[in-house]
């Protein structure tokens, strides 16, 4: 603690910002873990899944089971007068949708990994500033009287980047996650998708509704 407290005031929205980094990054791993967003219950009924005639047992079953998964999959199922291009976009458009919703909390992670070495910094400057004022008044000899001005110098710029070199890496880890789990979902919407849309002599593909 007395070496937190040599850092001087910057060390507070330091302290802040890694208690709050550290809530986020405990938070997101809970929620992102993949047996909560890829429920393996859809994924065992997108399987038995025959053709169109099936369409309202995923559709229940995504009533019960709610989240992003299920949100896409009542996309690809839903609006069955669409062409198949039109529902391959629609689907495509709502994995977007999900995603912005998955990295809500990210964005906390983004800012900490930009100010914290910036206010490390800034408690560099002053702790330099101080130095050279103390320089100023006793001068040179007496080393002891600006140690403590270089110690707020270092030691903010330390816990400035210790806390924004996790932030970055766990934001980055996240980010990626996010991508391949939409990426994962839109996967097996376009898998219920081939399986409900027919496809005719010509090659067309003929939706559910078609006669």
């Amino acid at each position: 603690m007395e070496w937190l407290a040599g850092g001087g005031p910057l060390m507070i929205p330091l302290f802040i910002c890694s208690i709050v980094a550290l809530a986020v990054i405990l938070e997101r791993m809970v929620s992102l873990r993949r047996g909560r967003i890829m429920r393996p219950e859809l994924i065992e009924v997108i399987s038995a899944i025959r053709g169109p005639e099936d369409i309202q047992i995923i559709y229940n079953r995504c009533n019960v089971i709610k989240g992003p998964f299920s949100n896409i999959i009542k996309r690809a199922i839903s609006n069955t007068h669409l062409s198949r291009e039109e529902k391959v976009l629609d689907i495509q458009a709502t994995g977007r949708q999900e995603a912005r919703s998955l990295e809500r909390m990210l964005v906390v992670l983004e800012i900490i990994t930009a100010i914290t070495p910036l206010l490390g910094l800034l408690g560099t400057v002053l702790g330099m500033s101080q130095v050279f004022d103390v320089i100023s008044e006793v001068g040179l000899g007496q080393t002891k009287a600006f140690s403590g001005g270089i110690a707020q110098a270092l030691r903010t710029t330390i816990i400035g980047l210790g806390v924004a070199i996790p932030s970055l890496i766990a934001y980055s880890s996240f980010d990626r996650k996010v991508d391949n789990l939409i990426l994962e979902m839109e996967k097996y919407s376009m898998l219920l998708l081939n399986k409900i849309y027919s496809v005719d002599k010509e090659g067309k593909a003929i939706g559910p509704g078609a006669k």
